[in-house]
Order: structure tokens, then sequence, then C-alpha cells
């Protein structure tokens, strides 16, 4: 009699720990998708099909880039456009979520070069003493996309739609040092070149540049809506894509520069500003994109 009790109360055992083990093993198979207080985070990888594609056919040009159209927001100045993006969304219920799209770009760069040093070759016709001249570039690229969406879907895919508030700028100044100076002896002295300057002041030997301002500097506003579609890989895991259609406003502020000289009518060293734009503004809309277009995603 013991004997079968033992025997029931072990047969009972094994089949709740098998029970169990079912029960575990189909939560381990189910899918989590986002849920209400949930935050994700993402990275655009269309940078990453650019550069795989570069890799095994050998060229500098082959991107995934027509994912959606060109992007909303192209600087007159290539080198301000943000070409990678931060993605973050939160979920404020189920089906509900607020979405922030934001990209920094940040360089400054001083490139040096050595010229003859004038003053030491006037002394010495042989001496091979050098100045240093510097063109110092500062440049600023960002955009914003704050907006809200809605998803619905169906287990690994989910569908979404909604609206974003747009904003950008980029800015990009230019600064020149001359380790030679202008003197009433040397009034052209040995300079790098800084390019064509756009106005010669009447008198002048020759004008050169000190600074550069706003040139190709922009600013961006805008309303844009967008749809698109998450697949997720793995729970709390998606690749997403989307495509926008945007209402863009654009502006740039008035471009001028700085230059010097030497002035025979006086006989002095002279700095003049010259407006060189009065700034120009621009309406654009479309089906184009902001930020990511093709992305992945992790909700924690």
């Amino acid at each position: 009699m013991k004997r079968k009790v033992i025997l029931s109360v072990l047969l009972m055992a094994f089949m709740g720990t098998t029970l169990l083990a079912q029960e575990e093993t189909k939560k381990k198979r189910t899918l989590e998708l986002p849920k209400a207080g949930d935050i994700a985070l993402g990275i655009d990888v269309v940078p990453m099909f650019k550069y795989v594609g570069n890799f095994f056919n050998g060229t500098t040009d082959n991107a995934y880039n027509t994912f959606g159209g060109e992007s909303a927001i192209t600087f007159d100045n290539p080198i301000n456009n943000p070409t990678v993006s931060i993605m973050g969304k939160y979920m404020i219920t189920d089906t509900w979520a607020a979405r922030l799209n934001v990209g920094i770009l940040y360089t400054h760069k001083n490139t040096r070069t050595y010229k003859q040093n004038d003053a030491a070759l006037l002394e010495d016709p042989l001496s091979l003493a050098k100045v240093v001249d510097e063109n110092i570039v500062n440049n600023t690229g960002a955009s914003f996309a704050l907006g809200a969406e809605y998803r619905r879907g169906y287990r690994r895919i989910q569908g979404f739609a909604g609206g974003n508030l747009i904003y950008a700028f980029g800015e990009y100044n230019r600064h020149y040092n001359y380790g030679n100076a202008i003197t009433e002896i040397n009034q052209t002295p040995s300079r790098i070149d800084a390019g064509n300057v756009q106005y010669v002041p009447d008198g002048w030997t020759r004008a050169y540049l000190l600074d550069s301002y706003n040139g190709g500097s922009v600013q961006y506003f805008g309303l844009g809506a967008h749809v698109g579609v998450e697949i997720f890989l793995a729970s709390h895991f998606s690749l997403g894509g989307e495509v926008s259609i945007n209402a863009i406003w654009k502006w740039s502020p008035e471009t001028y520069e700085e230059i010097e000289g030497f002035n025979t009518m006086n006989n002095q060293v002279e700095k003049f500003t010259n407006l060189i734009s009065p700034g120009n503004k621009e309406f654009s809309f479309g089906t184009e994109n902001l930020g990511g277009k093709l992305y992945l995603l992790f909700y924690f």
C-alpha cells in the first residue's frame, strides 16, 4: 500500500514538472511586444548598407539611400548634414508612442601651412626661415524631429503612422591667420590662397580674406507625417522602416566676409566687411525622409 502511494506521488510530481517545463518553454517562445512605459533607442542602418555595398564592389558611391525617397534636410554645404541620427520612442500606451529623432555634427578643423618668412628673406636672400598660415573651419549641423505615432499590428509585424515637428540648422564659418603681416614695405606678403575675394576696395593693392561667415549656413522648420512598419526579430528588438511627407520652410542668413589690405591712398593697413548675400528663403513639400530611413530599435 505504501509503495502505491509513493509511486502515485512520484507520478504526480513528474507530471507537474513536465507541465511546468512546457509552460516555461511556451513563455520563452512567446514574443514580447512593446507596452506602456517602454523606451526604445535606435540607430540608422543605411550607412551600414553603404559600407557593405562599397566593400563588395569596390566603389565609393554605392548606398541604400532610395528607401522612402531622399533626405528632407540637405544643406548647401554637405558637411553640415548629419549622416547618422539617433532615434528614441516612449510608449505612452500600448498603441500610442512619443518619438524623437536627433542628428548632431560638429567639426573644428585647423589646416596649417608653411610659407616663406618675408621679413627674414628681406634681411637675408638665402634665408630658409618659414612662418605658419592657418585656415580654421568651424562647422555645426543638427536636425530634430519631435512627434507621436499610433501603432497597430499582428504578432511580429507592427505598422504605425503619425506626425512630426521638424527643426534643423547648419552653420559654416572660416577664419584665416597669416604669419606674414601687411606693411608699407611689404604690401603683398606671402600668404596661402584663401580663394576669390568678392570685393577689393579702391586704392587697395590686394585684399586678403580674414573671415567668411555663414557660407552655406541654413535653418529649417517643418511639419511632417510618416508611415512605417517594424518587424520584431526577437522580443524587444525590431527592424523598422518608414517614409515621410513633409512641408519644409528653409531660410539662410546674411553671408559676409571680412578682408584686409594695404590702402595706397592713405598708406595704411585697413579692414573691411563686405556683405555677400542678403539671405534666401525656400519652401518644399514632398515625400522625403528625416533621419533614419531604415533602422534598428531596442526596447527596454
